[in-house]
């Protein structure tokens, strides 16, 4: 080892969705190196592990070596970042809901020597705005968070929405105002100003949130995209084909095809079929209405972490539920892409998305699905990392199963953020 012994990150600074390049050089010729990373994210620890063979200058290149032991075992510049696990299970609440940065520690040592350096995961790109949306239209509240690209506008516009946790994505919404989209993380419910269930969830609640973004915001030639995941997702494909006029596109991640009842995000003591989408005051009939196949017991005779699809999958087999409360979506005519995870833990994700893609290509429309392979159903931006794989729900605590491998999940989050960012830029580009 020499006295130049060192880890190079570049860029030590960048936003999350830059992919770095890690290299260790000044240890011995052939040393075993020790490569860690530590960080704090959404209040836990996290850690992750890989044990190289240096080279016979002394150097490593984590993009292009393999690990011999340790946390993943493939070339991966980013593999002691999406290999991280948490050391705190009892502590983490994830994805991020906040935009600060995350500082991740790397070491590297041959256990005599020890050299550090750090990475630094940013979300809010220079010149990008926040501001909080808490405005009553038609009698309801829109609650939000706004995030704004730098420069001049008026830019593109996308309506992010969360899945049955509630609450909003800050870090997305910025990361979307980062690369060119005013981006609102609009808020369900569970978020200030909203019900902190999702039971009995009138459609107008969107209709006015589109009308006074289209207004206020004013995007650039009139282009708002509709986006949301898992319940966001079915949301997304639902508002879009009962008001198609005020929806220039939408991007549905891990979505569903039908209305489904509260399952885990209902007030207690309403159980898991109760309401949730209405309009004008009628309740849309859900899949899990007069079923003559649903088995929640498919998902939870078993012992945790449960796999909630083969419940999803029981109640598809009354097909005569599965139409009525099927969503129409050949009545939006705008581009939908269809995001999937086939190894979805949650509900069968591919499959629905599948059913979308064919209803809608019967009818002409352009669809576009981009399959996860081999991801479970948290599909996230790239360099997060993808061990997170059984945790409880935020809204009823069970402990479930979303699905996928570290490396899969990996790679559905860097491949799907880069086909939304293409599918986004030729629809708002197609409206200029």
């Amino acid at each position: 080892m020499t006295d130049q012994a060192r880890i190079t990150v570049t860029p030590e600074f960048a936003l999350i969705d830059v992919a770095r390049d890690i290299r260790i050089e000044g240890f011995p010729a052939y040393a075993f190196v020790t490569v860690r990373a530590s960080m704090q994210m959404c209040g836990a620890p996290w850690r992750s592990q890989a044990v190289f063979v240096a080279g016979h200058d002394g150097s490593l290149d984590l993009g292009r070596d393999s690990p011999v032991s340790g946390s993943y075992n493939e070339p991966s510049a980013m593999g002691l970042v999406w290999s991280m696990v948490c050391q705190d299970m009892s502590r983490v609440a994830f994805p991020p809901d906040r935009t600060e940065p995350l500082v991740i520690q790397i070491d590297a040592t041959d256990g005599v020597h020890t050299v550090s350096a750090r990475l630094v995961q940013e979300f809010l790109q220079e010149g990008v705005t926040h501001e909080a949306v808490r405005v009553e239209v038609g009698g309801m509240m829109v609650s939000g968070e706004l995030y704004t690209p730098a420069g001049p506008g008026p830019h593109p516009l996308v309506i992010y929405m969360n899945g049955s946790s509630g609450g909003v994505n800050a870090p997305r919404a910025a990361l979307f105002a980062a690369r060119g989209f005013q981006c609102l993380a609009l808020a369900i419910f569970n978020y200030e100003g909203r019900p902190k269930y999702l039971n009995d969830m009138p459609l107008e609640y969107f209709e006015h949130a589109l009308r006074w973004a289209r207004e206020t915001l004013a995007p650039r030639d009139g282009f708002v995209a509709l986006s949301g995941i898992s319940r966001g997702g079915e949301t997304s494909l639902l508002v879009a084909s009962h008001y198609p006029a005020l929806v220039s596109a939408v991007v549905a991640y891990v979505p569903s095809p039908v209305m489904h009842g509260v399952v885990s995000a209902g007030s207690p003591g309403t159980g898991r079929n109760a309401q949730v989408w209405t309009k004008g005051g009628v309740a849309l009939p859900h899949l899990w209405e007069n079923n003559a196949s649903a088995d929640w017991e498919a998902a939870y005779a078993s012992e945790p972490p449960y796999r909630q699809t083969h419940a999803f999958l029981s109640a598809t087999r009354d097909s005569a539920a599965f139409e009525r409360a099927r969503i129409p979506v050949e009545n939006f005519p705008g581009p939908v892409m269809l995001v999937s995870a086939s190894d979805d833990g949650f509900w069968p994700s591919t499959a629905y998305s599948e059913i979308v893609m064919r209803q809608r290509q019967a009818h002409g429309l352009p669809t576009f699905h981009h399959v996860c392979m081999g991801a479970g159903h948290h599909v996230h931006y790239p360099y997060l990392p993808g061990t997170l794989i059984s945790k409880p729900h935020a809204m009823s605590g069970l402990l479930l199963d979303a699905g996928g491998t570290p490396a899969a999940n990996a790679a559905g989050n860097e491949g799907s953020y880069l086909a939304v960012l293409e599918f986004l830029g030729r629809a708002a580009g197609s409206d200029r």
